[in-house]
C-alpha cells in the first residue's frame, strides 16, 4: 500500500470539487474500482490549487488508470492542469 500526495492546479476549483462529490460517477467511485481511497484538499485562499491524498494498493493499476481514456477524460472534465501535477510518495528512511 502506497500513500501519496498529489498537488495540481485546476481551471475551476468548484468544478473539480463537484467531480469528487460522493455518489455515482464521482472520482471516488472511479478510483475505488481499483481499491484507491482518496481525501481531497484545496488552498483556502485559492480554490484552484488542489490536492489529493491517496492510499493506493497497486501503483501500476493506478498509473494505468490515469493513462487510460477514462482517466484522461476525467482530468479534462475536471479542468486539471496536468503540467502542474506533482506527486509525493511516502517513504521510510
Amino acid at each position: 500500500m502506497a500513500t501519496v500526495i498529489i498537488f495540481h492546479e485546476v481551471e475551476d476549483g468548484a468544478v473539480w470539487a463537484k467531480a469528487w462529490k460522493k455518489g455515482p460517477g464521482s472520482r471516488h467511485e472511479m478510483f475505488g474500482k481499483i481499491g484507491v481511497k482518496c481525501r481531497n484538499f484545496h488552498d483556502p485562499d485559492n480554490a484552484n490549487s488542489t490536492g489529493v491524498m491517496a492510499e493506493i494498493p497497486d501503483m501500476a493499476a493506478f498509473q494505468q488508470l490515469l493513462q487510460s481514456d477514462e482517466g484522461k477524460k476525467a482530468m479534462q472534465e475536471d479542468g486539471l492542469k496536468v503540467e502542474t501535477m506533482r506527486v509525493l510518495v511516502e517513504f521510510t528512511p
